[in-house]
């Protein structure tokens, strides 16, 4: 009886063991990309039928590949990855995957609860990224042309081909430099953002000041041509 028991004791531990990997699996896909976590990317190639992605877990402590979220809309396909500690028992957090798509893909962006990452445009092919770590600016308008950031030895940023504007909602990310910057001099870093219109026009600027403990700043350039700190991510 007593074995009999224990039997039934380990058999209901390892169910619910068994339910709980489970969960923690497969459950986040219910809440889409809010659910979702930026990865290490290594490649990307596109073709008329799939997207193959190739990446792994860009943190420290070892998480295994849960799987990707994707959705494909307005010739973009945007994919959002998750990785769990509970997974990481049995997996590591590389991963090769192949997304089926229907339409015609010019543009492949990672996102995530925090941030949109284009990782590859039909123009430019595999853009390559660093780990996302840095300043973000959000737009809300459609006039934009080019948003750039500049600070003691960098001058730089984002700009649409062809002489296109951003659409109204793109994230971009800036740069992650500053991230390293702020960590050598061990003080916040100044820098300003300007944000210019088809003919170079300046549309806004805003000086602000990027601190190490905050890891990651986000800026919203707002429909009514101010530059603000938005404090977290849209």
């Amino acid at each position: 009886m007593k074995i009999r028991k224990a039997s039934k004791i380990m058999g209901l531990v390892l169910l619910l063991a068994a339910a709980c990997f489970a969960a923690g699996r497969y459950s986040w896909r219910l809440w889409g990309f809010a659910a979702c976590q930026s990865a290490g990317i290594e490649t990307v190639e596109v073709s008329e039928s799939a997207v193959h992605i190739t990446g792994f877990y860009p943190g420290s402590f070892p998480s295994g590949f849960c799987g990707y979220y994707a959705q494909e809309r307005d010739g973009a396909l945007y994919v959002g990855f998750r990785f769990g500690d509970i997974a990481g028992f049995f997996e590591t957090g590389d991963f090769d995957i192949m997304i089926p798509v229907k339409g015609d893909i010019s543009r492949v962006v990672m996102k995530s609860s925090q941030a949109e990452t284009e990782l590859w445009n039909r123009d430019a092919g595999f853009v390559l990224q660093s780990e996302q770590y840095g300043v973000f600016v959000r737009l809300e308008q459609n006039d934009v042309y080019a948003v750039t950031m500049s600070y003691e030895g960098f001058s730089g940023g984002p700009a649409c081909p062809d002489g296109m504007a951003w659409e109204s909602g793109q994230f971009l990310f800036m740069d992650n430099d500053i991230m390293m910057v702020a960590k050598d001099t061990g003080a916040p870093v100044p820098f300003i953002v300007t944000v210019r219109g088809a003919d170079g026009t300046v549309l806004a600027e805003g000086n602000f000041q990027f601190e190490v403990e905050q890891e990651k700043l986000f800026l919203t350039f707002t429909a009514d041509g101010k530059i603000e700190e938005t404090y977290a991510a849209p």
